[in-house]
């Protein structure tokens, strides 16, 4: 969550992390997480469709959903459809017809032609919602903030139409945080962090037949999952002993990684504050939050954060306070390093800052 005012980001909730992996089946989840902490209303806007590479993932996702589902003049229900961006990918194009559940929702993100197609419900979907059957459930980047996964699952039962109904979920992928080294992207709102043997298995204990469960967007930071209805809990996608076995020395390994690669960073941060550098950052999301908090970057060493997304523009980080602008601050202010938050962004943030005529050091978080 990023602020509309200073002083909102100032008083911005905390709340502590403490990881618990499970060795059984490679799940770990924060035991200190509290749900009633996260604030969802119409002012939060994590939407990433500004940008080239998350449209084209999108794009791919979208049309291999539909092609191999058959999505054709069907009704697709999105949980947590957030500002209705996919919802509206896989419904307009295709002739199917769009039942959204956010909170988060702000009206003018659908046009009036887009809602003769789409309805949003501006709240949470619950249990007794489930008179909105659908040919296609999908949920993205939503699982991990659930803290009864269980319960979540059975609450849309009656939603998913019967016999052929299909679910796709998508959870960021614990493998890129943890075996990749990913550690910005510990933040409090992940109250969990799936493996693709925790996350099938989650399914097909609810009785959701597991398709397939693959990594997913770029440097597999993501996992999606595809799975059907039956009548009673089965289990087909098995866990792989020795997988979990390798993940779990990878969760041993971190601890000694993660301070390696944050003394690594403090080094990096002191020498650019020594030479004098002016240092900006781009990507105003989860990551930025984490590094800033993780180093206690104030708004004096490095004053704002780029963001392409219009909505985050104005705004500020929580506790180190910087301001989120657009790209073009970039050509006032002239910064001789700018860090970019999301290594998946990289190349195409590169592009944009060689389009500007910025000469500039770029380092990748």
């Amino acid at each position: 969550m990023i602020w509309p005012t200073r002083q909102a980001a100032i008083d911005a909730t905390r709340g502590d992390i403490e990881l618990t992996y499970c060795a059984d089946c490679a799940h770990i989840f924060n035991r200190r997480f509290d749900p009633s902490k996260l604030v969802l209303d119409a002012g939060y806007n994590i939407s990433l469709h500004h940008s080239p590479t998350y449209r084209k993932f999108i794009d791919d996702l979208t049309s291999g959903l539909v092609d191999r589902h058959d999505l054709h003049g069907k009704t697709v229900l999105e949980i947590g459809c957030g500002k209705a961006d996919f919802l509206r990918g896989i419904t307009i194009p295709y002739g199917n017809r769009g039942i959204g559940f956010d909170p988060t929702f702000v009206d003018d993100n659908l046009t009036d032609d887009e809602r003769r197609s789409i309805a949003v419900h501006r709240r949470f979907y619950t249990a007794a919602d489930q008179g909105h059957v659908a040919d296609f459930v999908t949920f993205r980047s939503m699982l991990q903030y659930v803290t009864k996964p269980r319960e979540f699952l059975d609450s849309f039962r009656g939603s998913v139409a019967k016999p052929h109904g299909i679910i796709y979920a998508e959870v960021p992928n614990s493998a890129h945080t943890f075996e990749q080294l990913c550690i910005w992207n510990i933040v409090y709102e992940h109250g969990c962090f799936y493996s693709k043997w925790s996350l099938a298995r989650l399914f097909e204990e609810m009785g959701y037949p597991v398709q397939d469960c693959f990594a997913c967007f770029v440097e597999d930071q993501n996992l999606g999952v595809e799975a059907g209805v039956a009548a009673s809990p089965t289990r087909r996608f098995h866990i792989d002993p020795a997988g979990v076995e390798a993940f779990g020395r990878a969760i041993e390994r971190f601890i000694v990684e993660h301070e390696r690669k944050t003394a690594e960073w403090r080094a990096v941060l002191g020498g650019l504050k020594a030479a004098g550098k002016r240092v900006a950052m781009w990507g105003a999301g989860a990551r930025a939050i984490s590094f800033c908090c993780l180093f206690d970057i104030s708004d004096t060493r490095v004053p704002y954060v780029v963001d392409i997304n219009p909505y985050r523009q104005g705004k500020f980080l929580p506790r180190t306070l910087q301001q989120v602008v657009a790209p073009e601050h970039l050509l006032a202010d002239q910064p001789d390093v700018v860090i970019i938050t999301n290594s998946g962004y990289a190349s195409e943030i590169r592009a944009q800052i060689a389009t500007m005529g910025l000469k500039c050091e770029t380092m990748v978080m």
